[in-house]
């Protein structure tokens, strides 16, 4: 059984870890391993590849199950740790760990955590190693349809981990030589216009790069150039191979081997590797290109796919949790469209030579990546950059011929003068370069539905390399036309209610047909806030047009995103209880009907110009058949005054939570009235208040509610037809995956 067939085994046995919805125990796992170990003795060569896949997969398994028990077993209590620093961002008080020993007890595979530095005045750089108490809480990240997964992030990566640190202890406050050769240079790069950039490609460092120009690298599709990739180290790498035979030109014909450039070629990609931060791209970059260097001084010939194989198989085997990094499977299928392209879509034999071709060379690349990637690029993305052909044959020359060599001259160069220049020549080739970006006219195509884009682009090719369509045009146009008929969007029975995952705030989306309204637009922050970051993306992957905004009330966890949802949809009205001349009205006695459904606001019976709490905008909504209660924030005494009114008006099947669990609402009285089936809730698990207080819950539990909330389930949505309700829920329903799972204590 040679190597490449156990590596391609590997990548298959890693892929269970993508889907499955629970981890199997260790007993199972353990199982899984000790049939393989008897397969293997089998005279059949089918089943000694069966078991070297059980075993493989075991191991992948068993990986998982190993950084899930090492999140919960540190969250379990605070502990002291042996701590070595990795990253500092001061600006948000937060500096990232590698955990090296647990209570004097080494730990490994290494883990990672982010810890909040409050109010502590220390000064912190990378490098240092010290001893703490911390208190370390597992990572649970917001769950929305269609959004960045952020826990699946932080396991790949293993950053599972956040927390405190409850005492400390130096051990070693020297900072490591990267962070004393970034010192050195900062006080030149600070002064440059395009430092940010600057930082991003010498040290991967990307946290000073502004939304305006996070924005202008995505819209021209040159995002890719401005983060330490494969690229970038098999450039360095370049430059070391170009560097040792420019001294074997001085050498004696006797002294002069392809040894010495190979050696120089890793180090130089080393050197750029640790420079840069050692980021999960580089390194493996670094990986593939010691595998390579392998197979030169063993005089091993391999195939491009044998190569590939071999690079993701051993990556996947060194670190499982490789296969739940995005970056990962971008750098594996890129790397896989470029040997297909050129396999299958070859540029004639004339165009692959010489230097008068290159643009020719650039073009024909750019294309294929640009096609056989889109599709990715539009699921992970949400869109594809329609000017990115162009961009990138600007500026893949600008970046690997002058700006990356300028800044690995100016980072190796001792003597300051020179090097100040050299940092200033590579930040005005940048400066020039986005200047060009910007006069590009903006090509960002904002589109949601990869798989008939992968249809499109992956399945035309595909004829047109068999030349399918020529043999048999009629049968090929009827499969594009039942595919995209397949694809085709179509609306849904009913109505639905989707309570967003915003954390401790409220966003509540009621959608018929391709129509939807919003009650409320959940949280703000320093950086941010819950209508750019989760309620506009979801709605524009939905392929919803907003109707109304309803806000309950002013408190920023209701009205936090309210700006930027009028920035994006300015002729939207608005509905609330305030004085605002600007709101439609939302007090007791309006009433307006929406398709198939009435709404009625049930509360307060004026509009307030104070809009607390108890001033929050009730509304019951129904078809006839089914009613919705949304509460927003109301607090007992005005759920008093509410039940006296309404009575047995307040009948519903569904009710919005009020003030998202707390012991100031939900009343016996008023679950009493409404008598409904099922209670809906939005709060963030780590919320300062402990919503929901456990009075709540059985209040709840005793009026015969089922219970649901965003902070164990991620996003909520409730199907309605004709009286049937289907709940379903991100984490058990919509997407159930182990790593979207609750780890840590259960409530």
């Amino acid at each position: 059984m040679t190597a490449t067939l156990i590596a391609r085994i590997a990548i298959l046995a890693a892929l269970p870890l993508l889907f499955l919805p629970q981890l199997p125990s260790a007993t199972g796992i353990t199982a899984l391993a000790c049939t393989g170990m008897l397969l293997l003795w089998s005279p059949s060569a089918w089943l000694r590849m069966a078991a070297i896949a059980l075993l493989l997969c075991s191991w992948m398994l068993g990986a998982a199950r190993s950084a899930v028990t090492a999140i919960e077993t540190a969250s379990a209590a605070p502990a002291t740790y042996s701590v070595r620093i990795d990253e500092v961002r001061q600006e948000r008080r937060q500096i990232k760990v590698q955990l090296l020993k647990r209570e004097g007890r080494y730990l490994f595979p290494p883990r990672f955590a982010w810890l909040s530095l409050g109010e502590s005045e220390q000064v912190w750089c990378p490098g240092q190693r010290w001893s703490m108490q911390l208190s370390l809480r597992p990572v649970h990240a917001k769950l929305n349809e269609g959004e960045f997964d952020a826990q699946r992030f932080a396991l790949a990566n293993h950053m599972g981990l956040r927390g405190r640190i409850r005492q400390l202890q130096p051990e070693s406050l020297a900072c490591s030589w990267r962070w004393r050769l970034i010192l050195r240079d900062l006080p030149t790069i600070n002064t440059l216009e395009q430092r940010a950039v600057i930082e991003a490609l010498a040290f991967g460092e990307r946290a000073e790069m502004s939304d305006a120009l996070r924005q202008l690298l995505r819209q021209t599709g040159t995002a890719h150039l401005m983060a330490i990739s494969g690229m970038h180290i098999a450039l360095a790498a370049s430059s070391g191979w170009l560097m040792a035979r420019a001294v074997q030109l001085a050498l004696p014909a006797r002294l002069i081997g392809y040894q010495f450039p190979l050696l120089m070629n890793w180090l130089a990609a080393a050197l750029y590797t640790w420079i840069s931060g050692s980021g999960a791209p580089a390194q493996r970059t670094l990986f593939g290109l010691t595998l390579w260097g392998a197979f030169r001084v063993r005089g091993v010939q391999l195939s491009g796919w044998q190569v590939w194989s071999l690079c993701i198989g051993g990556l996947l085997l060194f670190d499982p949790l490789n296969v739940l990094s995005e970056s990962f499977w971008l750098s594996a299928l890129a790397v896989a469209t470029l040997l297909t392209w050129y396999r299958w879509f070859p540029l004639p034999v004339r165009c692959r030579r010489g230097w008068r071709w290159l643009p020719v060379q650039l073009l024909h690349l750019q294309l294929g990546m640009m096609l056989l990637m889109a599709p990715l690029q539009v699921m992970l993305f949400e869109g594809i950059s329609l000017s990115a052909l162009a961009a990138n044959m600007l500026a893949i020359p600008v970046i690997t011929f002058i700006s990356v060599p300028l800044i690995l001259l100016a980072i190796l160069t001792p003597v300051s003068a020179v090097c100040a220049t050299l940092w200033r020549l590579a930040d005005f080739s940048v400066v020039w370069l986005m200047r060009a970006l910007e006069a590009l006219p903006h090509g960002w195509w904002a589109f949601h539905d990869a798989g008939t884009l992968a249809l499109l682009l992956w399945g035309g090719l595909i004829i047109w390399r068999g030349a399918l369509f020529y043999a048999a045009p009629v049968s090929c146009a009827a499969v594009i036309a039942a595919l995209l008929v397949w694809r085709w969007p179509h609306d849904e029975p009913g109505w639905h209610i989707d309570m967003l995952d915003v954390g401790q705030g409220l966003s509540v989306v009621i959608r018929q047909g391709r129509e939807a309204m919003l009650y409320d637009t959940g949280p703000a922050w320093e950086n941010g806030n819950a209508g750019a970051r989760h309620i506009i993306p979801w709605l524009t992957r939905q392929g919803l047009r907003l109707k109304t905004v309803v806000l309950s009330h002013r408190h920023l966890d209701h009205s936090g995103g309210l700006q930027a949802i009028r920035r994006r949809w300015p002729e939207v009205p608005i509905r609330s209880a305030t004085l605002e001349t600007d709101h439609l009205p939302c007090a007791r006695g309006v009433r307006w009907r929406w398709g198939a459904l009435n709404i009625e606001a049930l509360w307060p019976p004026a509009r307030s110009a104070v809009s607390n709490n108890n001033d929050s905008c009730v509304l019951r909504v129904d078809d006839g058949v089914t009613r919705l209660l949304l509460m927003g924030d109301l607090e007992a005494p005005a759920e008093r005054q509410l039940v006296a009114l309404e009575k047995r008006g307040l009948r519903a099947d569904i009710i919005q939570v009020p003030h998202h669990g707390s012991r100031t609402s939900s009343t016996p009285l008023l679950l009493r009235n409404v008598g409904g089936r099922i209670a809906i809730a939005s709060m963030a698990r780590y919320n300062a208040w402990r919503m929901p207080v456990n009075s709540v819950l059985e209040n709840y539990r005793r009026a015969g509610f089922a219970w649901y909330d965003t902070a164990q389930l991620g996003q909520i949505s409730i199907a309605i037809n004709d009286g049937k309700l289907n709940v379903s829920s991100l984490r058990k329903q919509i997407s159930p995956r182990w790593y979207h799972q609750w780890f840590g204590v259960k409530r």
